[in-house]
């Protein structure tokens, strides 16, 4: 199973040290890909955060993901940030803001630096302050990191004329990294020369366009291998008008869940696949959608390649609110979502179960819907919390296999607009979910924060 980033809920004593101590000979072990600093123990010093994927313009003209950083402090003290604002020409900015308890600041990169793209790296004094990365439309958002990786997996880019996809990539340690970058298409395989040995320096920021050498072509996988030091990377997509990030995964898996998959009339929705292993995949997708037997859709992956699976539309699919997908493979694969219309569509990875996550409306447009999965064998008990000045608590069994939506598990929530919710399992299976309001309904599905 793929690991992602690291849990929400692990001690991060002073990590901005930890991980400037990395040096290029001593190799760091493939973290997951989670953000960090909710919860944090009090004895702490400081976490950190880091955040890549905005853009920028330095000419005339905007970009659709300039955007901005939300930094959420969900404990009932104030909190320092020391953030540094860094982008691809190499220049830098600092501040120093103070968040409230339980309460937000934003830092917009875009009006501290023009340049093409932008990170975003900041020290915490103490724990409990998560961000997430918010494009200017509210459309496309991410969870920042707490860590790098060494390995970075991504599936389902589109290189063909109207789109882009791009690998947005910060180093957060204090020596340059060095990383190689290798495609599945339809076409195979390809690692090419201007992709291999790039480097990265210390505390810097830029951007690999995968359409200068993958051309034209739909459903591109990517592996990012880091050869020295590790990486923040963020994948960026952008489909006709429709953008989108991803958090990506550091190992393909054998399994992977898609809760929320809209099969409404004028929507499109595929799980894309991409094989980087020697052995072909056989990849089966199982499809439960309220009143209707479905039978498992299959599709056999070559070695080295890309593929799909087309959920929306598909007469064998009817057309009927959210599917609840679980797909598994003989073989480990990387996958997403690509949900959305003839105009564009929007990438999604899917997250992976855990014990604890934080819901929050950091785009301001609140949730079409939010659903729990409980992925093992065996029912959970599950816990939502409503994090603010006052806080209201229940708890709810989750039969085992079901997907249910939070709204209809819990009376006390009414609606997730401008609102904070902490949701524990009392096993580590659980699966949060969420969609933006969109139409056709369902297109747009987003991550939120995992807590290990």
């Amino acid at each position: 199973m793929r690991t992602r980033r690291l849990p929400l809920f692990a001690t991060l004593a002073v990590a901005l040290v930890a991980v400037g101590l990395v040096s290029s000979l001593n190799r760091p072990t493939n973290p997951s890909l989670l953000a960090g600093g909710l919860n944090v123990g009090s004895y702490t010093e400081s976490t950190a955060l880091f955040c890549t994927g905005l853009s920028g313009n330095v000419s005339a003209g905007a970009s659709s993901l300039e955007g901005h950083v939300v930094f959420l402090n969900t404990t009932d003290v104030s909190r320092s940030l020391a953030v540094q604002v860094v982008n691809d020409l190499g220049q830098r900015t600092n501040a120093t803001l103070r968040v409230g308890a339980h309460a937000t600041t934003l830092v917009s990169p875009i009006t501290l630096l023009k340049a093409h793209s932008y990170a975003v790296e900041a020290q915490v004094s103490g724990g409990g302050v998560v961000a997430q990365e918010v494009n200017k439309s509210g459309r496309a958002v991410v969870p920042c990191t707490s860590s790098g990786v060494t390995n970075w997996y991504g599936a389902g880019f589109d290189t063909v004329v109207g789109s882009s996809g791009v690998l947005s990539i910060y180093n957060p340690t204090a020596t340059p990294a060095v990383f190689n970058v290798a495609t599945y298409t339809s076409a195979g395989y390809a690692a090419p020369a201007p992709f291999q040995g790039l480097s990265v320096a210390a505390h810097s920021q830029l951007e690999v366009n995968l359409g200068t050498q993958v051309v034209n072509l739909t459903n591109v996988g990517v592996h990012v291998t880091v050869l020295r030091g590790s990486l923040a990377i963020v994948g960026v997509q952008q489909s006709g008008g429709v953008d989108s990030f991803i958090t990506g995964a550091t190992s393909p898996s054998k399994v992977a869940w898609f809760p929320l998959v809209t099969t409404v009339n004028g929507a499109l929705a595929e799980i894309r696949v991409a094989n980087p292993g020697a052995t072909a995949a056989d990849v089966t997708v199982h499809v439960r959608l309220a009143k209707y037997d479905i039978a498992p859709q299959s599709v056999t992956i070559p070695p080295y390649s890309s593929g799909d699976v087309v959920i929306t539309p598909n007469s064998a699919i009817p057309a009927s609110g959210y599917a609840a997908i679980k797909l598994t493979s003989n073989e480990p694969v990387v996958t997403s979502l690509a949900s959305g219309t003839g105009a564009g569509v929007s990438l999604w990875t899917p997250q992976d179960p855990s014990a604890n996550f934080l819901v929050s409306d950091f785009s301001g447009h609140g949730f079409n819907d939010a659903t729990l999965t409980n992925t093992s064998t065996r029912s959970i008990t599950v816990r939502l919390t409503t994090l603010g000045a006052t806080s209201v608590s229940s708890s709810t069994t989750l039969a085992a296999g079901s997907t249910r939506s939070i709204l209809s598990l819990f009376s006390g929530v009414r609606n997730l607009n401008h609102m904070t919710l902490l949701v524990k399992a009392s096993a580590p299976h659980l699966l949060v979910t969420t969609s933006l309001p969109s139409s056709p309904v369902g297109v747009t599905v987003v991550s939120v924060l995992d807590g290990g």
